[in-house]
């Protein structure tokens, strides 16, 4: 059977992951989610796990963009191969280059493959900082773009000013503006009918190897297990601390911890953030996560606010590291 691949990219934080949740919701599909959360310690995974019986496959360790690509390939033809799926809806990790990511999905040996045009989200309140701070990648993802979607629209003009950019860089792409529940079942179902194509090469061709890559480190995530805050009135101050830029630049950060009584879910892109209620965590208590990506973090003040001296020593979990997302493919 033919598995179709959608390739749904965007910058961090842009809503890709809920994205995802509304397309199977309005299609319907046989979908399998690919999702690579590389530095982002798998808490969009989790969360579509828990919100529904998708099947999700992981992959936290490379970016399939760069120096992840050969297990990227890997990864495809074992999904294909085992659990079959109609669909094969991949998330990159929010730095990733889209036109790379569709580059290597072209390598892969196996004939019974199809690309549909891939999809890149565009936070309407973030994109002008986050292209300010990360260009390049920006730029990639709405060139490599079949569709650009805006999310987070609040205004009716909210879109415009993306549309334009779109149209400068990618005048062939379509680009939508609408609240997801102003757009047709026709809509969504379009994104998986329409191949872009472009199939995986002939099953006599191989993936080549990793070319060397010259890199530089851009963003630092941390990643901490056994979070929890005295009340939900210390996480709302917290949040303030962090947009405002106490705990250094935080591109992205997002979790669910206990707060007092209460489990509670946080998501902050740049300087905006939101809190809701964690029903799943609170029904079924389970261990806390949190993670937070962007440049010159202060992580010994993280660790201090948000793990208890108990759980210090071991509260910080194998993400660690510096990303480097610049990358220069020869």
């Amino acid at each position: 059977m033919l598995v179709r691949i959608l390739v749904v990219s965007g910058f961090l934080g842009a809503g890709k992951t809920t994205f995802i949740q509304e397309l199977v919701r309005r299609t319907g599909q046989d979908v399998v989610i690919y999702e690579n959360e590389y530095g982002e310690a798998d808490v969009d995974a989790r969360r579509l796990r828990d919100d529904s019986d998708l099947k999700v496959w992981e992959s936290v360790e490379n970016c399939i963009c760069c120096s992840g690509k050969q297990d990227f390939a890997s990864s495809v033809l074992t999904i294909s191969n085992t659990l079959d799926p109609t669909f094969l809806v991949v998330e990159p990790t929010g730095v990733a280059k889209l036109g790379n990511v569709m580059d290597n999905l072209t390598q892969v040996s196996w004939e019974r493959i199809e690309l549909l045009p891939p999809v890149t989200i565009v936070d309407a309140q973030s994109w002008q900082n986050q292209r300010r701070r990360q260009g390049e990648i920006f730029d990639d993802q709405l060139r490599a773009a079949g569709t650009v979607v805006v999310s987070k629209v609040r205004a009716v003009d909210d879109a415009d000013p993306v549309a334009a950019l779109v149209r400068e860089l990618n005048p062939k792409a379509q680009v939508v503006g609408h609240p997801y529940g102003e757009l047709p079942d026709a809509w969504w179902a379009s994104l998986l009918e329409t191949a872009d194509g472009r199939r995986g090469r002939d099953s006599r061709s191989k993936v080549e190897g990793n070319e060397t890559l010259d890199e530089t480190p851009e963003l630092e995530t941390l990643a901490l297990d056994h979070a929890e805050l005295p009340s939900p009135s210390h996480l709302l101050w917290v949040l303030d601390a962090l947009s405002a830029g106490v705990f250094g630049h935080l591109a992205r950060a997002k979790g669910s911890l206990p707060c007092g009584g209460q489990w509670l879910r946080f998501d902050l892109v740049e300087r905006a953030w939101a809190v809701t209620g964690d029903a799943a965590a609170s029904d079924a208590p389970t261990e806390s996560h949190c993670v937070f990506i962007g440049d010159d973090l202060k992580r010994s003040w993280l660790r201090e606010v948000f793990v208890p001296a108990l759980w210090r020593d071991v509260a910080e979990i194998r993400h660690e590291h510096h990303h480097d997302h610049e990358h220069h493919h020869e």
